[in-house]
């Protein structure tokens, strides 16, 4: 029997509803890529006017049918009431992501539901922006600049034998290196659902950039979806609820910077991202290419407004597509509470959850997660992987 045309439930087991969570399709990076970026690009620099004009691929699913039926859940039956209220705000969560997938070209539409759900920054939050864009690095812990040249560039086959080493020492057992087309230029990109590690098939990086692209793809991002699916809660395994993104990748860039693997470069392209989500909502692209040049190179300028202005079509009208906030954001914010309380870091890693979530763990509600590399262990693991 076709599960659409069931009889609705009040109430689901959790089975179900992963389930049907798992027949979503909400790839929202690759349709909000557009389809004429390269051309696009060209247009913008042989002029000093000219507004890009993006054009977006259609995404076929059957996301509305599913999250009809689960709209309609509003228990479920065989968990912890607070799982169950999770997985409800998670199922809004999704009909959200899915309303803004399908938003993609409409630039009030991006711009309403993507602030509506990752928010703008604050005051607060874009005056330290603009501190780190005027070079204030004092509180941050940034790779030394004699660390960062390295001469020797590791092609494709080095890069997977270095994360075979470290998939190892973790212990993610299933977990390999394949090869991608939709990724940027010596991209890498964990894709939980099918344990792996995404890369541009070209891929080229020096040792100190490899170590810090695994710290913060499989030291957190693998790490916690490993640990997240021993909770017997598939959900937390994976992206769920926006509110985990400021902790997903803030946590990952504080592992960098407590690696000494975080370049200035980072800190201020997303000090940039921050200040121009926070400015650049009234601006066109070209008004907000043209400010960011007081900062950063023409490629750099471009690069972050691309950013905000992804999504949107006919960037001569306002809009943002408000995101990237969650980098720079999460970094302050995971400072901030492990400075606080530093046992927050291990509990941090029973899932893809958020502080709040902590208290589960402390409460025995998700389990613990198993060993967490220390910086000495992650030390020994570059040493056996080569870098």
């Amino acid at each position: 029997m076709n599960i659409f045309f069931r009889k609705a439930k009040k109430t689901m087991k959790v089975e179900e509803v992963t389930k049907l969570l798992g027949e979503l399709k909400i790839p929202i990076a690759l349709v909000f890529t557009p389809t004429n970026l390269t051309s696009e690009k060209k247009k913008f620099f042989d002029s000093d006017t000219y507004e890009p004009q993006f054009q977006y691929r259609v995404v076929s699913n059957n996301n509305e049918q599913i999250l009809k039926r689960l709209s309609e859940i509003k228990e479920i039956s065989d968990v912890d009431p607070r799982i169950s209220d999770f997985y409800i705000d998670l199922i809004d969560s999704k009909r959200e992501a899915s309303d803004l997938m399908h938003a993609v070209g409409n630039n009030e539409a991006i711009t309403d539901i993507s602030v509506a759900r990752y928010s703008k920054p604050s005051a607060k939050l874009f005056r330290n922006a603009a501190r780190v864009l005027r070079g204030k690095y004092g509180k941050y812990n940034l790779a030394k600049e004699d660390n960062i040249k390295d001469p020797e560039m590791l092609g494709y086959d080095k890069i997977v034998s270095a994360f075979d080493v470290v998939f190892k020492e973790l212990g993610l057992e299933g977990w390999s290196v394949n090869k991608s087309l939709n990724i940027a230029k010596n991209g890498v990109k964990v894709g939980v659902k099918r344990k792996e590690v995404l890369v541009d098939g070209n891929i080229s990086k020096s040792k100190l950039q490899l170590r810090k692209t695994i710290i913060h793809e499989v030291g957190t991002h693998a790490l916690r979806s490993h640990y997240g699916l021993m909770s017997g809660f598939e959900a937390i395994s994976k992206p769920n609820l926006p509110g985990y993104l400021d902790v997903e990748e803030g946590l990952a860039t504080w592992n960098e910077s407590n690696m000494g693997l975080l370049p200035e470069k980072w800190l201020r392209n997303k000090a940039g991202l921050t200040w121009a989500i926070y400015v650049g909502e009234e601006l066109s692209f070209r008004q907000l290419y043209n400010v960011l040049l007081g900062s950063f190179s023409k490629l750099g300028a471009f690069d972050i407004t691309y950013r905000v202005k992804r999504g949107l079509s006919d960037t001569s009208y306002p809009g943002i597509y408000a995101k990237d906030v969650v980098y720079f954001r999460g970094f302050r914010k995971v400072m901030k509470k492990l400075e606080e309380d530093p046992t927050l870091y291990q509990k941090l890693y029973s899932g893809k959850i958020t502080f709040k979530q902590c208290e589960w763990v402390e409460e025995g509600l998700i389990p613990k997660a198993g060993k967490i590399p220390t910086k000495n262990d992650w030390l020994e693991i570059f040493k056996k992987a080569g870098i």
